[in-house]
């Protein structure tokens, strides 16, 4: 058993520490009939805000090589359509629901997190913040659902603001921190060969193998120094992957948009980790051979 949010009145217990990332395992029913959602540790839903939003205009994904970058703009139906469409599939899941409320307005957070609060089975509520969100404003977003959800609070870190973020918020009393949030990155666009001499790149969301050993160096320097449980998110593409994510001290994973390719990852994650967390190892050295340990490195 895992504790998700031990400072929290009603915990978020997990069996298995894994679940699917928000945005890449729908809403909880997209993949049943490839995965087994009872292995995992619990479901991350896909964003949702208060009010519906339309999916972004023009191209939406741009692929080059193993690297991926995908722009929608989180389109959604809104919480009271989720809610409807979805809340007796949630009731059903033998495995809790995380909610992954897009953090943009402090009142829209608060009533987001009050209906879904209703739901049997939602267990926490994720927030995903944007990268230029203040910590005034990060702390204002959860204690707003805190307070208004009466659910454990994870937040979502954007890669570039942990060492801003990620420790004020544990102090500020989030429950868990997932990092992170995938980077904003530019590719080239693939036209097939159309338009010879036509530069096209697509912005977005940047997902794919290369996140990992970046995910790996933010763990080393937060994951157990930090007062609250972290959960890894980020190009976790094999059980091995995983495993070394809680070997560095991630108390559970999530696998990203990975899965769209593979949606079988995470039955693999899953079996891998059937084994009790004491037999993951220990870590005995971040450092090359002739490196000189030092504050800054350590």
């Amino acid at each position: 058993m895992i504790e998700l949010a031990p400072n929290h009145k009603y915990g978020l217990a997990i069996d298995v520490p894994l679940m699917p990332a928000s945005g890449a395992f729908g809403y909880g029913d997209a993949y049943g009939d490839l995965v087994d959602i009872s292995g995992l540790g619990a479901i991350v839903t896909n964003p949702i805000s208060l009010q519906p939003r339309q999916a972004t205009q023009g191209r939406r994904i741009a692929v080059h090589e193993d690297s991926f970058v995908v722009h929608t703009g989180w389109p959604n139906p809104g919480a009271r359509r989720v809610i409807r469409d979805y809340g007796a599939t949630w009731e059903r899941l033998t495995v809790p629901v995380i909610v992954h409320l897009l953090a943009n307005h402090t009142s829209e957070v608060a009533r987001a997190a009050a209906l879904f609060s209703a739901v049997p089975n939602v267990r926490a509520i994720e927030l995903g913040f944007t990268a230029a969100a203040s910590r005034k404003r990060a702390v204002e977003l959860v204690t707003a659902a805190a307070v208004e959800g009466d659910l454990p609070v994870i937040a979502q870190i954007p890669f570039d603001r942990v060492d801003d973020l990620a420790p004020y918020l544990a102090r500020q009393g989030v429950d868990a921190l997932t990092l992170t949030a995938p980077p904003r990155a530019v590719l080239p666009v693939d036209e097939n060969g159309e338009d010879p001499g036509v530069a096209r790149f697509g912005r977005g969301r940047l997902y794919g193998r290369a996140l990992f050993p970046l995910l790996l160096n933010t763990l080393s320097r937060w994951a157990v120094k930090l007062p609250v449980p972290v959960i890894a998110c980020g190009g976790i593409a094999s059980p091995d992957d995983a495993l070394a994510c809680l070997t560095l001290g991630a108390a559970a994973v999530q696998v990203d948009a990975l899965l769209w390719r593979d949606p079988s990852l995470l039955d693999r994650i899953a079996r891998a980790l059937a084994k009790p967390r004491a037999a993951y190892p220990a870590v005995t050295h971040l450092l090359s051979p002739n490196e000189p340990e030092t504050e800054e490195n350590v």
